[in-house]
């Protein structure tokens, strides 16, 4: 997926926690200050992966499909990523170099490592915690309501 896409998923996400009758794509796209056509490819894959869901009509929208807390950051990244954080070489390396034969099978390994200790931190948190935490921290800011 399109770099950023995580970011834009979890704030959406966060936001629809907010309210269980969900919001528009024009509101979740103000918040996430984005255009609503390109907010709009991002729900939707959503929508395909069961995270979210979309009603028709006057008071159509999104929201999500179960509780908030529910929804771990891992699964999220886990749908949008279709393949590893760090991707093998596109090159061929040359197999007359001493290391060569042996880099894609290291770097394979690496790769493997570094994607469960992502799965493994973003496991620990929901969106549930992440829109508490962000609501904490705007009204800590004061730019919200108590």
């Amino acid at each position: 997926m399109a770099s950023g896409w995580f970011a834009m998923s979890v704030h959406a996400l966060a936001l629809l926690a907010q309210n269980k009758d969900g919001y528009s794509s024009s509101y979740i796209a103000g918040s996430v200050n984005t255009h609503a056509v390109f907010l709009r490819r991002v729900l939707k894959h959503l929508v395909e992966v069961g995270i979210v869901e979309t009603r028709e009509g006057r008071d159509g929208g999104y929201r999500l499909t179960r509780p908030a807390e529910e929804i771990t950051l891992a699964e999220v990244y886990q749908s949008l990523q279709p393949v590893q954080a760090i991707a093998p070489s596109p090159a061929e390396p040359n197999p007359l170099c001493p290391i060569g034969a042996g880099m894609p099978a290291v770097i394979s390994k690496i790769a493997k490592d570094v994607e469960d200790a992502i799965i493994q931190s973003l496991q620990k948190y929901t969106i549930a915690q992440v829109a508490k935490r962000a609501l904490s921290h705007s009204l800590n800011l004061g730019l919200t309501e108590s």
